[in-house]
């Protein structure tokens, strides 16, 4: 009898959460070798993850990884595309075009490889020597191209906003509105609007109705509470309301988790986890 009482917590812990929706940790959040990332994940019930520096492994590595994934049952996320992430005029202007469709090429190779379901690409600084309305041209006509690279596989570039008030001073496309008139304007199959909800309560708050504005153009979702850039509950944002309109739109795709930890470690990545759950249980 006693045997009996003391078996039934081991199986209660074993009982993984199931989430209404689909987020993705961020590879990085520990010290830990990736592939004990991916095992973590995976024992806490998520079946996805986002690695935005997966680019700098060897296509060797990457291959390895996309073994390790496929034991776990995981799916991936994002990357970002650009080689020198958010700080280079990637798209504004056509002279660094050949670099950033490198890049983009570059990224189709490793989705082929990993699987992985989008790709961030950045638009980079804004330049003096252009107008608005010209290298809003420019970032819808590179985006076109790109996508065709993108031809003949599941990858979609998905264009992110980021906010200039605290984090990337001069940087071109700031908010939703924006990111979705390039998106549009593109208007090609293998391109959609990464919707960074960090970024956007920064810069235009009222998160859930620029989500459902935009939402036909939206093809990835990525988090981090305000201020501070950590896990839900940390900051000003009622991450309950906002993951049940994106969940209530229909939403399938993965949601990265893109921000730091509130404690470090092994203890601070499951306060993080756990803040997700709560989050996620506002059908309980």
């Amino acid at each position: 009898m006693f045997g009996m009482m003391a078996a039934a917590p081991l199986a209660a812990a074993a009982t993984k959460y199931s989430y209404h929706l689909r987020y993705a940790p961020r590879i990085g959040m520990i010290s830990e070798p990736v592939e004990r990332q991916f095992e973590i994940i995976a024992e806490n019930g998520f079946t996805g993850f986002e690695y935005n520096g997966l680019p700098k492994h060897s296509f060797a590595e990457i291959a390895q990884f996309r073994k390790k994934m496929d034991s776990l049952k995981l799916t991936m996320g994002t990357l970002v595309v650009n080689r020198g992430g958010w700080k280079p005029s990637a798209m504004v202007d056509t002279k660094f075009h050949a670099d950033f469709l490198a890049d983009v090429k570059k990224a189709v190779e490793i989705h082929k490889i990993i699987g992985n379901e989008v790709a961030t690409v950045c638009s980079g600084l804004g330049v003096d020597d252009l107008s608005y309305t010209q290298q809003t041209t420019n970032c819808i006509e590179v985006l076109k191209r790109s996508g065709d690279l993108c031809a003949g596989t599941k990858l979609k570039l998905v264009l992110e906003p980021l906010n200039v008030r605290v984090d990337h001073s001069g940087y071109f496309v700031v908010f939703s509105d924006h990111g979705a008139e390039i998106v549009a304007n593109a208007n090609h199959p293998h391109v959609r609007l990464l919707f960074d909800c960090y970024h956007q309560q920064i810069s235009e708050g009222n998160l859930i109705n620029h989500i459902k504005k935009h939402y036909s153009q939206i093809g990835y979702f990525q988090t981090g509470d305000v201020p501070g850039r950590k896990e839900p509950g940390t900051g000003e944002v009622n991450w309950g309301n906002v993951f049940k309109a994106i969940h209530g739109l229909g939403y399938q795709g993965l949601i990265g988790m893109e921000h730091g930890l509130s404690q470090p470690g092994m203890a601070g990545l499951m306060k993080c986890f756990d803040e997700y759950r709560k989050a996620d249980a506002w059908g309980a």
